[in-house]
Formats: C-alpha cells, sequence, structure tokens
C-alpha cells in the first residue's frame, strides 16, 4: 500500500454495491478476465442500539494520532474517527462537504473554501478560519515532519480572508485541490492547542485536539489506545451509539483469528490477508464483509533504465506469465480479482461511465506463456538474470515474489529472490541504494482518494512521491497534470484514462490483483463502512449493536 509521503504507506502495505446490505459469509467469486464486481457491499446496516465497548485489532499499535504524520493503518484508522477534514471521502467514493461547505474558484490560481458554521472542538471552542489556515499550513511546511507536503505542492499561501473563509493562491491551477482536502491534509486541528503542546501534539504525552465525534480517552505507550465518544459533538444528527473502542494491535496472525472467534476482539479491516480466512468465515461469533477498495498488488520495476526489466517486452512478458488466479485463490480466498490496471474499479469515484469503458477496452488479464515466450527471445533475454526483492517474514510478500520468480522462469529467465527483513524491506521505497540490488519489488499501494489519477500521478510524474523506478513517459505525464488542472470531472476522466492507457502498456508497475476491503466483524454488530472509505473518514459513526 503506500503511506505518504505517499511512500509511507506503500512501505507499510508492502510490508505488510451501492448501500445495500449483503452477507458476505462466503467468499467472494472472481470476476472473468478481471471485469468489475457487482456483488460488493460499501455499508453494514446502520447499528441499532447503543454498546458501551468494542475492541477492535491493528496488524500494531497506534504510535501518532498527527494527521500530518498519519499514512499507515493503524494511524490512519484510528485518526480518521477523531479528526475531520474540511470535505469527507463517502463509502461510495464520492466527496461531499465536511468541515467546508464548498470550494470555489474565482479564478484558476484561486481557490475559496467557505467553512460550516458551528463546528466546535472537543474542549468546546469553536473552528475558526485561522484553525483551518493553521492547519493546512502545518501539511505544507517541509520543516515539520508530515508526509503531504507533495500534494500541496500547488499552494502559495493560505489565509483567513473572513470569520468563515479561507483563501488558497496557486501557482498553478489545481482541481484535484477538494480531494487532496478530504483526507489527512484537509483534517482541521486546534491553533491553540498545538501551539502549547509543539512538538509532543499527536503523541501520548502530548495527546490531541481535533472536532470528531470520538475524542482520545486512555493512551499508555505500548498499550491499547481508546477513543470515547464525544457527548458534546457538534453535529448532534451523527452522535455515535459506541460509547469506547478500545484499538489494540495484533499482528500475530494466529492470535488474531483466536480473539476474532472468541470474540475478545469485536472487528478488524484485514491489512493483510489471512490464511484462516475459511476458518473465519465458518464461525458464527462473526460476519465477513467485502466491499469495493482502493488497492492494488503490483510489481514495481526498480530502475527502467537497467536491467531485463528495462524492455517493455520483458515487463510485457512477465505480465502475461503470472498467473493472477492462482495467486488470488492461494493468497487471498477470493477476496480480490485479477487486475487490468492499477487503478482499479474501486477507485472509480467519479464518472464511472468514462473508466468502466477504459477498463472495458484494456486487456484482460490472461496467462499466455507462449507469446510471452517469443517477446523474451524477441528482446535478447533469454538466460537473464531478474531479481526480486522480498521478504520471508511475510506470507504475501513470500507468496507473491515466488508466483513471480515461478513465471519469468517459465519464459526463459533466470530468476532470483533478494530476501530481506520486514523491517528492511522499507529500504526499497525509501533507498535508492537498496533499490539497485534488485529488479522489482512488490506493494500493495493505494491512491489517497476515489481518482486512479491519483495513483498514476505519484509514478509518472517525475519526481512525484512514488518516482522509485524513474519512469519517464511526457505523454502520460503531460495528460495528468493536464486532469489536475482542468475544471470539469469529465475532462479530469478523460485525461486520467488517456494516461491510464499508456501506463498500462509501459508497465512500469505491473498490476497483479486487486484486493477487496475485507471487514470481520462481530455477528451482535452492524454499522460498519466496508470499502477504502474507512481509511480516511468515521468509519464507526453508525456502529452499534444489531436490533
Amino acid at each position: 500500500m503506500r503511506t505518504k509521503t505517499v511512500a509511507a504507506t506503500a512501505v507499510a502495505l508492502a510490508m505488510l454495491a451501492a448501500g445495500c446490505y449483503r452477507d458476505n459469509g462466503a467468499a467472494s467469486t472472481p470476476a472473468p478476465g478481471g471485469a468489475p464486481r457487482h456483488d460488493l457491499v460499501t455499508l453494514t446496516p446502520a447499528g441499532a442500539g447503543e454498546v458501551d465497548s468494542v475492541t477492535w485489532a491493528l496488524y500494531r499499535g497506534t504510535t501518532s494520532i498527527d494527521p500530518i504524520t498519519a499514512g499507515d493503518y493503524p494511524e490512519i484508522t484510528v485518526t480518521s474517527l477523531m479528526c475531520e477534514s474540511l470535505f469527507r471521502q463517502s463509502p461510495d467514493g464520492s466527496v461531499e462537504p465536511g468541515l467546508a461547505t464548498r470550494l470555489d474558484f474565482p479564478d484558476p490560481k484561486t481557490a475559496v473554501l467557505t467553512l460550516r458554521d458551528g463546528v466546535k472542538f472537543w474542549d468546546g471552542s469553536p473552528m475558526t478560519a485561522e484553525d483551518v489556515a493553521f492547519s493546512i499550513e502545518r501539511n505544507r511546511d517541509p520543516k515539520g515532519g508530515g508526509y503531504w507536503v507533495p500534494v500541496l505542492d500547488r499552494v502559495t499561501s493560505v489565509e483567513p480572508t473572513g470569520p468563515r473563509q479561507v483563501t488558497l493562491r496557486l501557482k498553478q491551477p489545481d482541481y484535484w485541490l477538494r480531494d487532496v482536502l478530504s483526507y489527512m491534509p484537509g483534517m482541521v486541528v486546534s491553533k491553540r492547542y498545538v501551539q502549547a503542546k509543539g512538538k509532543d501534539y499527536g503523541t501520548v504525552k502530548g495527546g490531541a485536539m481535533c472536532t470528531g465525534s470520538f475524542k482520545l480517552g486512555q493512551w499508555r505507550t505500548g498499550d491499547v489506545l481508546s477513543v470515547v465518544r464525544n457527548d458534546g459533538y457538534w453535529n448532534r444528527a451523527e452522535s455515535p451509539l459506541v460509547r469506547r473502542i478500545d484499538f489494540k494491535g495484533i499482528p500475530d496472525e494466529a492470535t488474531l483469528t483466536a480473539a476474532l472467534l472468541t470474540g475478545e476482539v469485536d472487528g478488524a479491516y484485514l491489512e493483510l490477508p489471512l490464511s484462516t480466512m475459511e476458518q473465519i468465515r465458518a464461525s458464527g461469533t462473526v460476519k465477513v464483509y467485502h466491499g469495493p477498495s482502493y488497492l492494488i498488488d503490483a510489481l514495481i520495476v526498480a530502475d527502467m533504465g537497467r536491467g531485463p526489466l528495462a524492455d517493455p517486452r520483458v515487463r510485457r512478458a512477465l505480465s502475461l506469465a503470472i498467473d493472477r488466479e492462482s495467486y488470488i485463490a492461494t493468497l487471498y480466498k477470493g477476496s480480490a480479482q485479477p487486475a487490468r490496471a492499477l487503478g482499479t474499479p474501486g477507485t472509480w469515484g467519479a464518472e464511472r461511465q468514462v473508466f468502466q469503458a477504459a477498463w472495458d477496452a484494456l486487456p484482460a488479464p490472461r496467462v499466455d506463456l507462449d507469446s510471452a515466450r517469443k517477446l523474451v527471445q524477441e528482446a535478447g533475454a533469454s538466460g537473464k538474470t531478474v531479481r526480486f526483492g522480498m521478504s520471508n517474514e511475510l506470507n504475501k510478500l513470500a507468496t507473491e515474489a515466488n508466483l513471480v520468480k515461478s513465471a519469468a522462469e517459465k519464459i526463459g529467465l533466470k530468476a532470483e529472490l533478494k530476501a530481506v527483513s520486514t523491517d528492511a524491506y522499507s529500504g526499497f521505497f525509501l533507498d535508492p541504494k537498496a533499490r539497485a540490488d534488485v529488479d522489482g519489488f512488490f506493494t500493495t499501494n493505494y491512491p489517497n482518494w476515489a481518482d486512479p489519477g491519483a495513483l498514476y500521478a505519484t509514478l509518472s510524474v517525475p519526481g512525484g512521491p512514488q518516482d522509485y523506478g524513474r519512469y519517464r513517459n511526457p505523454e502520460a505525464a503531460s495528460l495528468l497534470q493536464r486532469a489536475r488542472g482542468s475544471a470539469g470531472a469529465r475532462q479530469r476522466a478523460e485525461a486520467t484514462v488517456a494516461a491510464q492507457a499508456i501506463v498500462t502498456k509501459d508497465l512500469p508497475w505491473i498490476p497483479i490483483a486487486a484486493p477487496d476491503t475485507v471487514l470481520v466483524l462481530n455477528a451482535k454488530l452492524t454499522g460498519a463502512t466496508v470499502s477504502s472509505q474507512h481509511l480516511f473518514a468515521p468509519w464507526a459513526s453508525k456502529l452499534g449493536a444489531v436490533g
């Protein structure tokens, strides 16, 4: 996945239909050839009764609740319940008003936020335009240690220009700005509180001060982090039914499985696939739900300028040799789909018809070893060695790496695996010297909002946050810059799918599978989101007891 700096989730995850209810207790059936699915849900039915406490599992404990440094699953899952953004991502991927009611562009280089009236922080103090401007500026400050500086790189100034108005000046038109302000960079914190806490803000020592319907409860280093219902929440229509949620880090698969089946843990979003999924599905203690997701499993080419994978024919050959169906059956137990492109159907938050037509025009994933061998021979790569970075400490990485190694060997390449520790695996994302030792490495990645362009730009625009392999195609980069600078949603979508066609042909990253959002929830509970919205918005606002 990628964390933010955008590399931040790439590191973590690599290591590591429309509102109606359906009991997803059985595995989903993969759609043939990577076709879009119609058997997913975005929401479980709203809870009907109050609940004193819920225990929620994360793959590790939370280290920060400051939005500027919340980039991996544990941090964003917790922070998104407490801190609200200026715009809000909906379960279906669309973006709605949040703490701001609108964003207007009086001219292409000026953006004006109109703020919602009556919003209060947990301590009862009103949210002001100064708080909003301060929160955005924290994300722009490269000295602040935050992840989100690159996504605000077109903003030159942020100023309060009225009691409920903030104006942003831009060096270039940026019509992705509303979406950027719908996740961590758009979350508002109390200026007064942050300045009082300094560098301790967002830590166990400094705590937090936000506007959300849950506020920070007990938190001790290395222990459970609790959020408690904010009974003074400004939006009474969305007051939670759950009084307290205890977040517990459980990295061990067997321990997590036992905790879910015994009821010790009430719920979890499965960041990594579980080998025990069939056992969990058979249990009467929990229900398993599958929803749309922004996620994509892919192989990143470490350097487009060297090695066998520098030749596009070899990249296409390797893609043709990968048995995606086998990978999904072995690792995901059916809770993923073969991927035609990096921008999968779960990322189509707007202009779905444009993205659907472009998806349908892409070739369906298939295994074609004869064609793959011919491409390798044409490239003069037969017998050459490709080296893949991986870690045997994570079953997902080991499974994926061995699948791709086998595929490479079947088409006339030699293949080696460079195994490193889980901690060292992050070096492939952060250290060019680590990447220089391999030809490719694996990621589970995602855009920060439901738009494929948000992912493509990170790897296709030179100097982007995920410019790992130095992919250079001026046409693709220009189209993505055009999408960002286009005022019309359809124009943005059309430019994005044109770039997608180029990237999918060039294969700087080879798409493998599109995992579902998988929610495991105690059968006595309902109301949680079942989509990637749970990463960025208050996913437990309707969680409660089954009626």
